[in-house]
């Protein structure tokens, strides 16, 4: 999953804006992915970025998680297509 289907799968799922996709698609690739995989951390800047209370921020999280990890399954499972 390309980042471009990761934030319009966001924005569908999540019922957000395409700013509001774009900005959770920030929040992951800048904490997420530099090592920093604190739920706690990633839901905070999700709701202050956001400016959703902590529930909202919550499912949108998962929602994410979920995406990337079937983003990275289909990758995997690509490989033994062979």
């Amino acid at each position: 999953m390309n980042e471009a289907d990761f934030i319009q799968e966001i924005m569908k799922q999540a019922n957000l804006s395409e700013d509001q996709g774009g900005q959770v698609n920030d929040i992951f690739q800048s904490t997420f992915l530099a090592g920093n995989k604190n739920k706690d951390t990633i839901v905070n800047l999700i709701a202050e970025k956001l400016g959703v209370d902590a529930a909202q921020a919550e499912q949108i999280y998962d929602i994410a998680i979920g995406l990337l990890a079937s983003g990275v399954l289909s990758k995997i499972k690509g490989l033994f297509k062979k």
